[in-house]
C-alpha cells in the first residue's frame, strides 16, 4: 500500500508528483502523443530532475499507468466490501463505473489498449495484466457467490465477468463519441436484467 504523502521524503514526494501529473497527461494524450518535454511543462520540473527518478519515458509511462489504474480500481470497487450478496456486489460495481467520475481522460485501460499498437510492448503487457486482474476479481465474486448459492452453478464466472467488462467499456467508448448517447445507462439496464434473470440463483 502506498504511504501517505506526509510520510514521504522530499525525493519521494517529487517522484510521486511526477507520476501523478504524468499519469493524467499520458491518459489524455496517449503515450505516443506526448513527449518528455510535455511532461516537463506539466510537472514543472527540469528534465534532468525527471530523469533522475526515471530511466526513460517508457518507465515513467508504466508507473503512471499503474497509478492511473490503481485510482480507477478504487473508484470502481468502492464500497463493494459493504455488500454481502455476490449479485448485489456486481450491480454496485456497475453503478460505480457509471456514476463515479473516471480518471481524467477516461479509462486508462481502454485508452492504453487503443493507443499502444505493439502487443509486445511493456505498456501493452501492463494493460493486459490490468484487464486480467479486473476480470479475475469479478470471477472471484462469482465463484464465492456460487459457493454461497447466490449465483447459479450453470453459469461460467469467466464468461460473465468478460461480458460485464466488455459491455461497460464498449458503452463508455460509445458515449465518449456521442455525449448525448445513453449507452452507459442502457448497458447498466441490460446487465442488471441479465444478472437478475440469468445469473442470480433462485430456489
Amino acid at each position: 500500500m502506498a504511504r501517505s504523502i506526509e510520510g514521504l521524503s522530499k525525493g519521494e514526494k517529487s517522484r510521486r508528483l511526477i507520476i501523478e501529473k504524468a499519469a493524467v497527461l499520458f491518459n489524455q494524450k496517449g503515450y505516443e502523443g506526448c513527449s518528455m518535454q510535455d511532461v516537463v511543462k506539466v510537472v514543472g520540473l527540469e528534465k534532468g530532475t525527471i530523469y533522475g527518478h526515471f530511466e526513460s519515458k517508457e518507465q515513467l509511462a508504466l508507473e503512471a499507468f499503474d497509478f492511473a489504474w490503481s485510482e480507477t480500481r478504487k473508484r470502481r470497487f468502492a464500497k463493494l466490501d459493504t455488500v454481502a450478496n455476490a449479485i448485489d456486489k456486481l450491480k454496485l460495481h456497475i453503478r460505480n463505473f457509471i456514476i463515479i467520475p473516471d480518471f481524467p481522460g477516461g479509462c486508462p485501460l481502454l485508452n492504453t489498449a487503443i493507443d499502444v499498437d505493439d502487443g509486445s510492448s511493456p505498456l501493452k503487457r501492463e494493460a493486459k495484466k490490468a484487464f486480467r486482474g479486473w476480470r479475475d476479481y469479478l470471477v472471484g465474486i462469482l465463484h464465492a457467490g456460487q459457493e454461497a448459492k447466490e449465483v447459479r452453478m450453470s453459469v461460467d464466472p469467466r464468461k460473465v465477468a468478460t461480458l460485464i467488462i466488455s459491455m461497460l467499456e464498449g458503452a463508455s467508448a460509445m458515449q465518449e463519441l456521442d455525449r448525448q448517447s445513453n449507452a452507459l445507462a442502457d448497458a447498466e439496464e441490460h446487465l442488471v436484467f441479465y444478472l437478475e434473470s440469468v445469473v442470480r440463483y433462485r430456489k
